[in-house]
Parts: structure tokens; sequence; C-alpha cells
């Protein structure tokens, strides 16, 4: 049973997938969730505060479409087909939502705190992969990496009928790793 800061969260989510950023209220997420006028404001006082819970949990779902244990780090293409595999995972109709809010955040300046620090943990957990499948020089490689299944993701979310060639987006970590 989630908790009334998850529900939110995911309301959050949805909200923001669906209207935007400008659509973003405290008061759309109360509706969404099915709670009383209010209950947003009490888990997430500040539209700030609503940002960073909702980038925790898109965090969470990213996590999530990992594989269920760490990703296979013994080799660059493993983590290769790991990486594509997940950004196929959540290009999906399952998992659309989470990206389109994810796109709306990184294209609006007002969430670039809320994501600075969520971005920052996606490339440590890249460089740290990149490391442990013996990269030479894992920090530029992990910010590289982040672009490209970014823009994936951004393709695929933005297309209507657009999924994501994970065995082409493998290729093309693996050659970007190089």
């Amino acid at each position: 049973m989630p908790t009334r800061s998850e529900l939110v969260a995911d309301a959050a989510v949805t909200v923001l997938a669906r209207d935007g950023l400008r659509g973003l209220t405290h008061r759309a997420v109360d509706t969404e969730a099915g709670l009383p006028p209010g209950s947003t404001s009490n888990c997430f006082r500040s539209r700030s505060a609503l940002l960073m819970a909702i980038v925790d949990r898109l965090e969470q779902l990213d996590l999530a479409a990992l594989d269920p244990g760490q990703p296979d780090a013994t080799s660059v293409p493993t983590v290769a087909r790991s990486l594509a595999e997940s950004v196929g995972s959540m290009a999906s109709p399952r998992h659309v939502r989470a990206t389109r809010a994810r796109m709306a955040l990184l294209l609006d300046e007002t969430a670039g705190p809320a994501m600075a620090a969520g971005h920052r943990r996606f490339l440590d957990l890249l460089e740290a992969l990149l490391a442990q499948a013996g990269h030479a020089d894992p920090a530029p490689a992990a910010r590289a990496v982040s672009d490209l299944l970014e823009g994936a993701l951004l393709h695929a979310a933005s297309v209507p009928a657009r999924t994501v060639d994970v065995d082409a987006l493998t290729d093309a970590v693996e050659r970007l790793l190089r």
C-alpha cells in the first residue's frame, strides 16, 4: 500500500505528463490522486518541494526499469545492453507517462534545480557501472551515454508509435564507448 506521499508523487507525475508544468498545481494533483483539497500541500508545501518529489519518484521508477538486480557490469557490451534494454522499457507504453514527465522537466528552466541532483545521481551510477566494466575514462563517457539515452527517450516519447530499437541502441552505446 503506497504512502500518502507516494500516492501524491505518482499523481503529480501523471499530471505533469498529461498537462505539462503549467498544469502542475497542487489542486490538480489533489484531483488526480482523488484526495481532498490541500492534501498535496500537506505533503509538499511548495512547488519546489513538489518538483523534487516528482524527480525522486522518477528516479525510483528509472531504477525499477533496470534489471531487478544490479546491472551486469562485467564488460562494456553488457552495460550497453542493460542500458539499452532499460531505455526500451522506459519508452514502452507501460512507462511512457514517466518518460513524458521527465521530458517536461528537462525542458523547463524552473525545474532545473530539482533535476540537477537526480541527473548527478544518474551520472554517478553510470560512471560506476562503466568503471566496473573496465572503461578507461568513465566520467566523460557517462555524460556522453546519458546524452544519447536521453535523446532516444525524447524521440520515443514524442513521436507517436515510435519505439526504441534495443539492438541499434546497444550498438550505438558500444560505439560511443570505444
